[in-house]
């Protein structure tokens, strides 16, 4: 005999099945391929992908029990197993039952059809070699960025403190480690570099993180805040913002709005086989730039060669080489990075 709700719960551990399934089912599909990004990048998107991992193993669980002991409670009422619940009783369960399960559902659905779309570019062999401490270079490694701090020395063996630093922002789903290929020589020119561990690889959700490295930093005297694509969006908006910020640096970037600020020192760099940030996109962006701002266009370079992380879908076919342009990218921003800070004052001369 047939129990009030026993069609509705059997629909629902069947649909828990299938998406607890899927829940399981992504996590190892990003362990497998982009462990590397996952573990070292902000521990948002590693907190996220064992949450959604061990709540599809308890929601297959679940439904693979409901299914099988749910025969037995269907047959309540049957003259060898005497019902424990009214009718009506049962249909309040039932109603109870799916108004629960509906933002259940939705909520873990959108988790891991989230967590499926962050999926991580992973940084090259390039990149991650360049991220090794020296003579030159100290790497040091904090929960939301990885920082690279020049060693430099007096002639009297004294250290010599960077006082200009640049934060930089990656780009959507981009592991933070890419740029480090790019960045390094900005370090060994004497500059800190601070790139931030986005949560789920979008700087969006978190548009003030760099402002902890400010405060980490109080040393630093002058700072630029710089980005590859919707980490410039990003970079833009806080350069706007933040009075302490005294350069931007925008690599296949452009700001969503225009720039209030007019004592920003801006530098554009983009690609002229860019197939996502196209130069139809850069030159539109112009207008929300300072009049002042230095454009630098790469010839030949696409979306993906402003850092190291494989090829990009949407991305054009590049024409150029991807050292020279790399090169270029470097020199060009280390360029606004001299430009913060003021000369020295001329010497006096000695009276004669």
């Amino acid at each position: 005999m047939s129990q009030p709700g026993a069609l509705s719960r059997t629909i629902l551990a069947v649909l828990w099945l299938l998406l607890g399934i899927a829940m399981v089912a992504v996590p190892v599909w990003l362990g497998w391929t982009r462990w590397p990004a996952v573990l070292s990048g902000h521990p948002a998107m590693l907190v996220a992908t064992m949450v959604c991992a061990l709540g599809g193993l308890v929601a297959v669980a679940w439904s693979v029990a409901t299914l099988i002991l749910g025969d037995r409670l269907d047959r309540e009422g049957d003259p060898d197993r005497p019902a424990r619940r009214t009718p009506a009783q049962l249909s309040r369960r039932a109603k109870r039952r799916i108004i629960l399960a509906i933002p259940a559902l939705t909520l873990c659905f959108l988790l891991v059809v989230g967590l499926a779309a962050v999926r991580p570019f992973v940084a090259t062999a390039t990149a991650t070699d360049a991220l090794h401490s020296d003579s030159r270079v100290r790497i040091a490694e904090r929960l939301g960025w990885y920082e690279m701090v020049p060693i430099r020395e007096d002639k009297s063996g004294k250290a010599i403190k960077p006082t200009t630093g640049l934060i930089f922002i990656p780009g959507a789903r981009v592991d933070a480690r890419a740029y480090a290929h790019i960045l390094r020589p900005l370090v060994e020119a004497g500059y800190l570099v601070a790139v931030l561990k986005e949560p789920l690889g979008l700087s969006v959700l978190d548009s003030h993180h760099a402002l902890t490295v400010l405060g980490v930093h109080p040393e630093i005297t002058y700072w630029a805040v710089g980005g590859h694509s919707l980490g410039g969006v990003t970079a833009a908006s806080m350069a706007d913002d933040e009075e302490q910020i005294n350069g931007l640096v925008l690599y296949a970037a452009y700001p969503a709005s225009r720039l209030a600020r007019t004592d920003l020192k801006v530098l554009s760099v983009s690609g002229s086989a860019d197939g996502l940030s196209t130069p139809a996109d850069i030159e539109a962006g112009k207008a929300d730039l300072p009049p002042d701002t230095t454009y630098v266009v790469v010839d030949g370079a696409v979306h993906s060669w402003f850092g190291d992380y494989g090829d990009q879908p949407g991305d054009g076919t590049p024409t150029g080489d991807r050292a020279a342009a790399q090169t270029v990218i470097t020199k060009s921003t280390q360029a606004l990075l001299v430009s913060l800070t003021p000369p020295p004052p001329p010497k006096k001369k000695k009276k004669k």
